[in-house]
């Protein structure tokens, strides 16, 4: 599963759609040092109409569509919810599906930059003046919901007060960043202006007001203006499909676990209406049946995450366009410090020591992958402005069985090696949880164990649909992944501040929120990426959460569906869903 971070969290990788790392203009990832054409296009490859798709990722499958036509996109995970800015469903796997219903302000697009949803608006301009940042939105006068209420002030201020940590204390938003540091917001020009005043700059304010939610039907199921009642709404909205779109597209029907169905809306404002009569999300989680369901000619397109079997498989059949691709998604290991034994430091240090990164990769995605590596950083990807090794030189993913047992012997364990026992003479076992059928996963963990042995640790395998685990804290050890947009500072605050929305394991770090804190307020990119940088030195330091490489994409669409291609942020290949059709002969 991948979590989606740059709209929110999503964890089908895991999967966050709010704001993960990624370069921006904002400040986040200005410069260009480490982002050259052969770091952005290593590792990356497609075939047919795809291969383009390197070189020119914002055009690649263009062409021109015909009307009607029902196009089948596979999702390898359920929908938890319905409410990607609640945490618990901030899903990629949902993201997809309501990247045509719910607006966001600035879209995330293949080149992995924010770019501005001209549609729902006309501009959303930032300023400065001393230690004072004024955005002002300006939202197209066209712009509504289907059901002809306008898109305004209202949705954005709603946007606000569940996601600001403190309007709603128990809205559990995927993230608050920026909307915490809100001062105050003004409407003007009947609601269609929006001037926000910060406490302070933030340097990724356009991670903010994505994806928008419908104000008007919160305040028919339960908004008073509340924190009870903006909660009741925020939780109906997670709990209930939705039956209003402000996009271009509109869900006409939903079998729970089976499929997801959508039709154009016929209210949409903006310049590309959609041709398809149809789209259905089919829901597949045995991701084993993929190539057969393409073979069978049962699907168009999808984002499967890859593994050596299934690339080789769908690459056999005739008549798809695939594309491996690389972007803002990065698989790791993390552990929960609430967990008795991974409390401690030293024990998580000697695990993450003992593990052979390399290994691993050999054993999954770089059997696919050519020139697959690790990735060494917290905040940024390999390619993006900022990226600097940090992990290497602390020995963590090295495989040092050796120094790991040192470690755990200086540390006063006893039974190194064959039983491990804390200093009170308890039996270290923990769990490892991978996603069920993905059979990266599965290895990856199936390392941990063989490897941990060898220390004197006990593990044991559990599986997961849907991450859940994460929210509900129900973890040991976990493998996921997540799935950002362009903003790297924003990204930070969601997943490593302990109030942020993301932090599972709950390491609580005040040396790391101050830095990324620092770096949240400044304009200037050098700035921000020492101060991320300075960051993730601290969090290394941790043993918290060990990077183990950035996550390849596979795209597969059939080589009569034009317009979808290889989206690697948190909306995926859906951000673009009013274009996609069936290619016109």
């Amino acid at each position: 599963m991948r979590i989606h971070k740059g709209k929110a969290l999503l964890a089908g990788v895991a999967a966050i759609a709010l704001a993960l790392t990624a370069c921006s203009s904002s400040g986040s990832g200005g410069g260009s040092k480490g982002n050259s054409s052969d770091q952005a296009s290593a590792g990356k490859s497609g075939i047919g109409a795809f291969k383009d798709c390197v070189n020119n990722p914002n055009t690649c499958n263009s062409g021109t569509t015909k009307p009607g036509g029902t196009i089948r996109y596979v999702l390898e995970k359920t929908i938890p919810g319905w409410n990607q800015v609640f945490t618990d469903s901030n899903v990629f796997e949902l993201a997809e599906v309501e990247d045509g219903i719910y607006p966001n302000v600035f879209n995330s697009i293949p080149s992995l930059v924010p770019d501005l949803n001209k549609d729902m608006m006309v501009s959303a301009d930032s300023s400065t003046s001393g230690t004072t940042q004024t955005i002002v939105y300006k939202i197209a006068p066209t712009a509504s919901w289907s059901d002809g209420v306008p898109i305004n002030f209202d949705d954005f201020k709603y946007m606000k007060d569940t996601s600001d940590g403190t309007t709603c204390p128990k809205c559990g938003a995927a993230s608050s960043a920026g909307y915490n540091d809100i001062a105050s917001m003004t409407s003007s020009d009947n609601g269609k202006t929006v001037t926000v005043t910060m406490k302070k700059p933030f340097a990724d304010w356009q991670v903010m007001f994505g994806p928008i939610l419908p104000a008007h039907i919160a305040k028919a199921h339960g908004d008073d203006g509340t924190a009870a009642g903006i909660n009741a709404s925020f939780q109906w909205l997670d709990k209930n499909v939705p039956t209003v779109s402000g996009g271009p597209m509109m869900i006409t029907n939903y079998t729970k676990d089976v499929s997801v169905t959508e039709k154009p809306n016929p209210k949409w404002y903006g310049k590309t209406k959609s041709s398809l009569d149809s789209l259905i999300f089919r829901i597949i989680t045995d991701q084993t049946q993929e190539p057969t369901v393409f073979q069978n000619h049962e699907a168009d397109g999808g984002y499967p995450q890859p593994n050596a079997d299934l690339v080789n498989q769908i690459n056999a059949i005739q008549g798809l366009n695939t594309f491996i691709g690389k972007g803002l998604v990065w698989e790791h290991f993390d552990f929960n410090e609430k967990n008795k034994f991974l409390a401690d430091k030293q024990l998580r240090l000697a695990v993450f020591t003992a593990i052979n990164r390399k290994d691993i990769i050999a054993r999954t995605i770089g059997q696919f992958v050519k020139g697959a590596t690790t990735i060494d950083n917290h905040m940024y990807v390999p390619g993006q402005p900022g990226y600097q090794d940090n992990v290497t030189a602390t020995g963590q993913g090295s495989g040092d069985i050796a120094k790991a047992k040192d470690i755990l012997t200086k540390a006063g364990y006893t039974g190194v090696g064959t039983s491990l026992k804390t200093k009170a003479g308890e039996t270290v076992t923990f769990r490892c949880t991978y996603s069920a059928g993905n059979t990266n996963r599965k290895t990856e963990c199936e390392s941990v164990q063989t490897t941990l042995k060898q220390l004197g640790i006990n593990v044991t395998l559990k599986t997961t649909t849907d991450l859940h685990e994460l929210g509900t804290g129900d973890f040991d050890m976990i493998v996921f992944a997540w799935q950002g947009a362009p903003f790297v500072v924003a990204g930070a605050q969601q997943i490593w501040e302990l109030k942020g929305g993301a932090d599972y394991g709950s390491n609580n770090d005040p040396q790391v929120e101050s830095l990324i804190n620092k770096a949240a307020e400044s304009t200037d990119p050098a700035t921000v990426q020492k101060l991320m940088n300075q960051a993730d030195a601290a969090l290394t330091n941790d043993a918290y959460v060990l990077p183990l490489y950035q996550k390849p994409s596979f795209t597969v669409a059939t080589t009569n569906l034009v317009n979808m291609r290889d989206n690697d942020t948190s909306f995926g290949p859906p951000y673009n869903v009013q274009e996609w059709g069936e290619k016109a002969s």
